[in-house]
């Protein structure tokens, strides 16, 4: 089918993509914007071209793609309400101790983690007292949750975070094992018989909850009547992946303070700026008039990870819109400009 002429007239990333939908082929149109933070500036600055991020084809796991939580999502989705925000980071300690919190505020949104350094279940189901931290990333296998199939006939899981620790079949014991290194400062893990919430500011998995309980019915029926087109249930809510408190139903529209605690090396309290940016996208074809969209901001995503002089605290800024795919795609023309926010 070809690919859409691009007349992008920003300094952004900008992708094309057929995806499919309930009722058949979209074109889709992404844009990602990328800045960058400077020392001493609370104003975000745009990214140089050699450091302009593109659109992410996959997710990007922390580690081992079949064991590994998400540290970047994927930005291939047609739609997603509201706006995530996701936090790739490690949390550093302002001083020797054995524990301290994190912050982050992006405008509406905000979470608090507190970070523990190593400690380990003790025979009465209470977990030890921690060891020294200097540093530790916010990933979720340091947090509350996890997966244990030593019982193959019954195995259980904590669906909200299957790859983290604390989670333990009946009858098995956790003494001994590691214990969960990040928790929500209002609600510590206590021991075994209190069962906390998971928490992280990271990116959820596709196959967790509650992101997979909006996949759909992927049945008999959907299999043989509709597949590859999602299932007919499927709901715009599976392509949230922020983390629980990391999601704002009103689309955050740039302006917005950023607020960061303990997530860099030097710098224990950082201020920022979400830039006002806004777009318009529109599809032009011939002899019809150009369906033009107002997409709104989607996600943001700021990535504090291994921060240096080549790798600068980052922001990026997705916006996506699309129209039924046009029988031939290569006479479609996508245009894509910023206008008054």
């Amino acid at each position: 089918m070809g690919q859409p002429r691009v007349d992008n007239r920003t300094e952004f990333a900008v992708h094309p993509q057929l995806l499919l939908d309930l009722d058949g082929e979209k074109l889709a149109v992404i844009v990602k914007a990328s800045f960058e933070a400077r020392r001493g500036k609370r104003e975000l600055d745009l990214a140089p071209p050699h450091r302009t991020r593109g659109v992410r084809m996959a997710d990007i796991p922390w580690g081992d793609p079949e064991k590994s939580s998400i540290a970047y999502p994927a930005d291939l989705f047609l739609r997603k309400p509201g706006t995530d925000v996701i936090v790739v980071a490690k949390g550093y300690a302002p001083k020797e101790t054995t524990s301290f919190d994190v912050r982050v505020v992006v405008g509406p949104v905000q979470k608090t983690l507190r970070l523990h350094g190593p400690r380990v279940w003790l025979d009465d189901g209470t977990v030890g007292a921690a060891g020294p931290l200097k540093e530790l990333e916010l990933r979720y296998e340091h947090a509350y949750g996890g997966f244990d199939d030593s019982d193959a006939d019954k195995p259980v899981e904590e669906p909200r975070n299957p790859v983290g620790s604390g989670l333990v079949a009946p009858g098995s014991s956790l003494a001994g094992s590691a214990a969960p290194q990040i928790e929500d400062p209002k609600a510590p893990i206590g021991g075994i018989g209190v069962v906390p919430k998971p928490v992280g500011i990271g990116v959820v998995g596709r196959s967790w909850e509650p992101r997979r309980r909006y996949a759909g019915t992927h049945d008999d029926s959907w299999r043989e009547q509709l597949a590859p087109l999602p299932p007919r249930d499927f709901d715009d809510r599976f392509n949230v992946c922020a983390a629980e408190g990391m999601w704002s139903a009103t689309p955050l529209s740039g302006g917005e303070t950023i607020e960061l605690s303990n997530l860099l090396p030097d710098e224990s309290a950082k201020t920022l700026e979400l830039p006002r940016v806004a777009l318009e996208i529109a599809f032009r074809r011939p002899g019809e008039e150009p369906h033009t969209q107002r997409p709104h901001l989607d996600t943001v995503i700021v990535d504090l990870l291994e921060t240096g002089p080549d790798k600068p605290p980052a922001v990026e800024m997705v916006w996506r819109a699309s129209i039924p795919a046009p029988r031939r795609v290569a006479d479609c023309t996508v245009v894509v400009r910023e206008v008054r926010a």
